[in-house]
Formats: structure tokens, sequence, C-alpha cells
């Protein structure tokens, strides 16, 4: 018995926090992040969001990962924000956060953290099209030719500009299976999804949570918002490419004045 109650705590280890709790899990040999995810019911977008790893697909035995319980995801409060305008980065509802972080008030602080659920995430996506809104932003800049902002060149824009801050999370558009996921260049860290003959791109990430080789389903966390590669700031460059072809992702998505579809109040107080 004493024994493995000793191997218990060289696998795992708990920390317990206001609404969930996390998991300090020792990879062992033959370990697979698909195999660890299977094994904690959560997602490998999850595993890499929690943690910081170099080669998703190649694990060390003795590397300690880091998963939540339930599935879920970390927010850090910036100055400016309240809890609507929270819930509206991660598609979910103000009243899932506060039982989620055992909230009796909806006043939050500057460098709060506030865990959000993976089973509210996507509540409020607007499905009225085929692809979602991979991000809740601001257009900052249509598809089409334009004068690029840093090289002040007449050039053609491949895709659009969502402003969004630093650290907003990015969902998928659309299902596929994920073709490339690393640093490409003036675009900064970069997914690329591709679903039949559609590719779609996700630009300038600060982090990556997909690996190549696997498949996402339409909602799925890739990465967060950041400013890698050529950019003036942070927002996410997304693309839909046709058969070869770069089209507007304005025809795809439903209107921009209805990413986020949930009908609630704000009712929340700003971060200090």
């Amino acid at each position: 018995m004493q024994r493995l109650f000793t191997i218990f705590f060289i696998l795992f280890s708990l920390i317990c926090f206001g609404g969930y709790i996390t998991i300090t899990y020792t990879v062992q040999p033959g370990d697979t992040l698909i195999d660890i995810a299977r094994k904690f019911k959560v997602s490998p977008s999850t595993i890499l969001d929690w943690n910081n790893l170099s080669n998703a697909t190649k694990l060390k035995v003795g590397q300690q990962l880091i998963i939540p319980q339930p599935e879920g995801y970390l927010y850090t409060v910036v100055k400016g924000d309240n809890l609507y305008t929270i819930a509206k980065r991660f598609f979910t509802t103000v009243s899932d956060i506060m039982i989620a972080n055992n909230l009796t008030s909806d006043t939050i602080r500057v460098g709060q953290r506030l865990f959000i659920p993976a089973s509210s995430i996507g509540k409020a996506f607007n499905r009225e099209k085929g692809y979602i809104w991979p991000v809740f932003g601001t257009l900052s800049s249509p598809f089409g030719y334009r004068i690029h902002p840093i090289t002040k060149k007449y050039s053609f824009h491949s895709g659009i500009d969502i402003s969004a801050p630093e650290g907003t999370p990015v969902f998928a558009s659309t299902s596929g299976v994920v073709t490339f996921a690393g640093e490409n260049g003036g675009y900064g860290l970069m997914v690329e999804i591709k679903s039949g003959n559609v590719v779609t791109r996700y630009a300038h990430l600060s982090k990556i949570t997909v690996y190549v080789g696997q498949n996402v389903s339409q909602g799925t966390l890739i990465g967060r918002v950041g400013s890698t590669g050529l950019t003036t700031g942070p927002h996410l460059h997304f693309e839909i490419v046709v058969a070869g072809n770069a089209t507007n992702p304005l025809a795809y998505l439903p209107s921009s004045n209805n990413i986020y579809v949930l009908k609630e109040t704000a009712g929340a107080v700003g971060g200090e």
C-alpha cells in the first residue's frame, strides 16, 4: 500500500483552486500527448495551452505537465476588462465564469486569473454559416489591395486582420487537419488547417496549441492572439484559401455585427 501511495505522488500531484484543480503529471516511457489527453479526458490543445512544450510530438520521460480538471483555460485580467468582455472572448457567459471561479460579485481586478471551463466555451459561437469567427475582436484591415502598414507599399492583403488583445483565444473556424504549426516569416507563429480543398490560416499568434497532423473540430482552441512576425500590434490575420485561391473570409463568415450571438447585459465592473 505504501508503494502504491508513493507511485501516485511520483506520477501525480494535485493543486486545488477555486472551481478547479490542476494535476501535475510526470511523463512516463511510451507516453504520447494524445495518450495523456485521453487519460485525463482533455483535448491535446488544453495540455499545449497550459504547458510550454518545445515539441508536442516528442515528450521527454520525466517531463512534468500541468493538466486542469475539469478541462478549461486560464485568462489573466487586464486593465479595462469586465466579466462581459472576457465572456465574449471565450464565447461563453458571465454566469459560467462566475460559477467556475466561485465569484459572489462581478468585481474583478487586474492580474486576477480566471478559469474558463471548456464545457462553457462556444455557447455564443454564431454558426449560421459554415464558418465561425475565429476570434472575438474588431475588423482592422480588409481583404484585398491596400497600403501595407509597415512597408508602406501598395500590396495585396490575402486575408483579414482582426484586432484583439494579446492572449485572446483563437478558435478553429472550421474542422480539418493541422498541416502547419510553427513560425512562418512575416506571418510569425501560424497555424494552417486543411479541410478538403479549403485551407484556413491563422497568423501572428503568441502561442500555438495544436500540432501538425492533429484533427481539430470547429471551435477547437488553436492558439492565442499575439504580434509575432511583421505586425504593428496584437491581432489575428485570418485567411481562407479555396482550391489554391485566396478568397475574402467575410464572404464565408457571419456578419461582423453578430460575432457573439448571446443576448446578455454587461453588469460587470472593469478591472482596476
